[in-house]
């Protein structure tokens, strides 16, 4: 992108930067100025007023310089300052336009003087509601790609040549997302006589705070959902008539949470989840408002799905029982008695099976079995016949729904590397992209063809918490405007890795905690990254790295910056760590249809290379230099186990922990520290210490309230972890319609 001349130009006669619902093209980014949003980047937190502001005044003068003096006079007029906030103002643009080429793109520093805006300028006309290149994903708000209706918002004089819209860069991506979804359909495991269309994707909700797990009526006229209440700061229920912009409150004085609503399939009543500090209970309440009862006492809110059968007389769930041997199994939740009653279906001693869903028309019931984020969809008759695996993602879902006609189902998965949604045909299991993303938790209508589901918007930040005598308040690391997950210590030095999209795509960074610097390791483009592991001696880390139809390990050189690919093509890989002995990693694979795989591989990535099948069914694992032994859990039973690498001596989980942790727990010099909810403090997570020679306990830390990932690390000194907690959340619903097509060439 070339930069524009220091010519002045024109706004015309009407200023129409202040015209109401404002949207503006800044080179290849599209800004809601009244939200706050980035709608090219609806993950993207909200910007802040005051960055608005700036680039408001740097638009009015475009191509021109305008001084630091100005801006801070302008938008900070009568207040008492200093120019560190205008400082932060343009890094926070230049994040959120992932501006960090040199020379930039869209905001050029002019040294001891100010700032000039080198991005072409557009305001997208308010009253178009057109989406524009659809093969990218849908955005719901219908005009973040608009190509159509676009008013200059700049007249350039006659002496200076006026320079074409550039479009190409929409049109490349296009052609990159339909290249995609055409590999990815002839992936697919037969062929779809008919696919799906999806329209009038628009926005729901848009208010301050969060909006949680929607759930559409049966006609498709009204949206449920979850919202913190700002006087009791607890989670009440809202509903919303589809198309209106007003929400109504139930009244409830609870002194719990009320979420996850769900209709009734005639749409007479509402169940959802009232949860406190130490009990679950599910609700039933008139759709209308009125009195509620209560059917009875839920276990594990983590694990707590549940619908309705199709007649409405009873509730499916999950729950773990001693029939079950303490996994989780569908059961029956009568209304009328309130007794439950296991569901009578084919299923093994160890599935973990839940979040069961019964077919609009009854005929069908699928459920999902295994644990996150290592999940797949099976569907069983409803009589308990004939159960089959319809998905083999071995990936994070985060929730699933029928169609109105029941021959697919909708879900929300991230394999191929962020949560979007697809469609999976129920006879030939045949997967269609709906190119929506970011989204979740999707739900449709019984009787219409509405699709309501989240938008998520979460922004997570690098904590640091100190133990021990130096015991002190969480801290902040590395601050920045986007969010951060999975902060891994070097085993030497004062060094973290983590997973961070502050540059506008996750990328692997890198803290130095001695001088506060932090840097960029990897160079990704529409990746999902996880389970970054270092080398003993802090130089190398290996990083999983997922794309559409590839799961790679990669391990990276901190020293050059250098990758180098360690698994082998077809390989599903989730993740990986240095082994016990020199040259050699324990890779986790998954296998389509069946447990995943722990391997030790030797010589690895050279023509030596040597593969052992260790065990299956394993969920986090990793090797303790210490004691030798290798510890893991696993993804169908509760607990840490320890064995050696050659498989003897294993130890059983109720020697360890007896706790539904998986992991989030790390091996320190023999001993297992692990987070759980305290049992002692409200709304408290502790950080424990066990030790599984004697079985003995303590508390090391508290942490005050709960934590949107219980991941930690601990630092090589044993002095302090670093973990994940909730910067800001404010997640939105969106709707969309759903049809069927005609005859498709899938």
């Amino acid at each position: 992108m070339s930069a524009a001349s220091p010519t002045n130009f024109l706004l015309g006669s009407e200023d129409r930067l202040f015209q109401p619902n404002l949207r503006l093209r800044v080179g290849e980014h599209v800004v809601d100025v009244g939200a706050l949003r980035l709608m090219t980047r609806p993950d993207y937190p909200r910007l802040t007023r005051k960055a608005i502001a700036v680039l408001l005044q740097l638009v009015r003068d475009r191509g021109n310089t305008v001084t630091r003096e100005q801006l801070l006079d302008r938008v900070w007029a009568n207040r008492v300052t200093t120019p560190d906030v205008l400082t932060q103002a343009i890094k926070e643009l230049r994040r959120a336009f992932a501006d960090d080429t040199k020379p930039s793109r869209y905001i050029e520093t002019i040294p001891k003087v100010g700032y000039r805006l080198l991005a072409d300028v557009a305001v997208l006309d308010p009253a178009s509601g057109t989406l524009g290149v659809r093969t990218l994903p849908r955005q719901a708000g219908n005009d973040p790609y608009l190509e159509a209706d676009v008013s200059p918002l700049i007249v350039t004089p006659a002496a200076v040549p006026a320079r074409p819209q550039r479009y190409w860069p929409w049109l490349m991506l296009a052609g990159i997302a339909a290249l995609v979804a055409a590999f990815v359909l002839r992936s697919a495991p037969s062929t779809m006589h008919s696919a799906w269309h999806v329209g009038d994707v628009r926005l729901l909700t848009s208010d301050p705070g969060s909006e949680d797990r929607p759930h559409v009526s049966p006609d498709g006229t009204r949206v449920a959902y979850s919202k913190v209440d700002p006087q009791s700061h607890r989670a009440r229920i809202m509903l919303r008539a589809i198309g209106k912009t007003q929400s109504q409150q139930w009244t409830s004085s609870a002194d719990a949470n009320e979420d996850t609503p769900v209709w009734s399939p005639d749409g007479s009543s509402i169940v959802f989840e009232r949860v406190a500090d130490n009990s679950c209970e599910l609700v039933i309440a008139p759709n209308l408002g009125g009195e509620t009862s209560v059917a009875g006492r839920c276990q594990n809110p983590l694990t707590n799905y549940y619908d309705w059968l199709p007649d409405g007389s009873a509730l499916i769930t999950a729950e773990r029982s001693e029939q079950s041997k303490g996994h989780l199994a569908l059961v029956q939740w009568d209304l009328a008695s309130g007794t439950k009653k296991s569901l009578d279906y084919p299923h093994a001693g160890e599935d973990e099976d839940l979040n069961a869903h019964y077919s609009p028309d009854g005929r069908w019931l699928a459920f999902r079995r295994g644990l996150a984020p290592y999940s797949d969809i099976w569907v069983v008759g409803a009589d308990g016949k004939n159960p089959r695996q319809l998905t083999h993602l071995r990936a994070s879902i985060r929730g699933y729904t029928w169609s109105r006609d029941s021959s697919a189902l909708i879900l929300a998965s991230n394999h191929e590397g962020r949560f979007g949604l697809y469609a999976v045909d129920l006879k030939d299991a045949a997967m269609q992209s709906l190119q929506i993303s970011p989204a979740e938790f999707p739900d449709a209508a019984r009787h219409d063809d509405t699709v309501v589901y989240e938008i998520p918007r979460i922004q997570y930040k690098l904590t640091e918490l100190k133990l021990g005598s130096q015991a002190e308040a969480p801290h902040a690391l590395a601050p920045s405007t986007g969010s951060e997950t999975q902060p891994t210590f070097s085993p030497v030095g004062d060094r973290i890795v983590f997973v961070s999209d502050r540059s506008g795509a996750q990328q692997l960074w890198l803290y130095d905690g001695a001088n506060n610097a932090t840097t960029a390791l990897t160079d990704f483009r529409e990746a999902l990254l996880s389970n970054p592991s270092w080398s003993a001696d802090g130089a190398k880390v290996l990083l999983t790295v997922r794309k559409p139809n590839q799961a790679q390990l990669v391990e990276i050189d901190l020293a050059s910056r250098r990758q180098r690919v360690l698994s082998r093509p077809g390989d599903d890989v989730h993740s990986g760590h240095y082994g016990p002995v020199p040259d050699s990693v324990l890779l986790t694979l998954g296998v389509p249809g069946k447990d995943n795989q722990l391997l030790l591989v030797e010589h690895v990535s050279s023509a030596q290379e040597q593969r052992r099948l260790l065990d299956t069914g394993l969920w986090y694992s990793t090797f303790d230099v210490t004691t030798q032994r290798l510890f893991y859990s696993r993804s169908t039973r509760m607990g840490v186990f320890a064995r050696t690498i050659s498989g003897s001596g294993e130890q059983s989980p109720e020697t360890l922990v007896a706790a539904d942790i998986m992991d989030s727990w790390r091996v320190v010099e023999g001993r297992i520290w692990y987070l759980t909810r305290s049992q002692a403090v409200s709304k408290t997570i502790e950080l424990r210490e066990r030790d599984p020679l004697d079985g003995s306990e303590r508390t090391l830390a508290r942490i005050a309230g709960d934590m949107p990932d219980t991941v930690f690390s601990v630092a090589p000194t044993r002095d302090r972890i670093t973990y994940v907690s909730l910067g800001s959340e404010d997640t939105d619903i969106g709707a969309f319609r759903m049809t069927r097509t005609g005859v498709s060439s899938y």
